[in-house]
């Protein structure tokens, strides 16, 4: 009998979207030109080292983020309007900052290593809401004898 994924950690929090783009990094808040354009075109990308979605929305302040990690694959989002999904590497720094424009918004503790990232987004009301989740990847991601690697190569 296989067991239910279940939440392990949920954060609710709010970000203030600038440019229709928020990120999810352990290396800072810069982001490359190609991931700008890439979460432009795509919607979600990553360069490893930092995760970009792009949001419906240009402008949001106070934007509703609820970020869950999770123990295994969850089930399909349900009735959200729109799904994305990208990648994203974490090193030794415990957490993942979540940031647009530059600055950061607010923080999530999880573990070293790589992850999958599905954003969930929805407007109601003329309000838009974000549900991120998160949850380890061995198929996706590096050894973790990489994660210095791609630490010095985000800095």
């Amino acid at each position: 009998m296989e067991l239910e994924p279940h939440v392990l950690t949920s954060l609710d929090a709010t970000l203030d979207l600038e440019d229709g783009m928020f990120f999810a990094s352990c290396f800072g808040t810069r982001v490359p030109e190609d991931l700008v354009a890439a979460v432009t075109v795509h919607g979600a990308a990553t360069n490893q080292a930092t995760a970009g979605f792009a949001s419906p929305s240009r402008s949001v302040r106070s934007m509703p983020v609820t970020v869950e990690h999770w123990d295994a694959v969850p089930r399909p989002a349900g009735d959200w309007d729109r799904t994305l999904r990208t990648q994203v590497c974490l090193d030794t720094s415990g957490e993942l900052e979540f940031f647009s424009g530059g600055e950061v918004a607010f923080e999530f503790p999880v573990a070293r290593g790589y992850y999958e990232l599905e954003g969930c987004s929805i407007t109601v009301d003329g309000s838009e809401r974000w549900r991120l989740r998160l949850w380890h990847s061995d198929q996706f991601g590096p050894d973790l004898t990489e994660l210095d690697r791609i630490s010095r190569l985000a800095r």
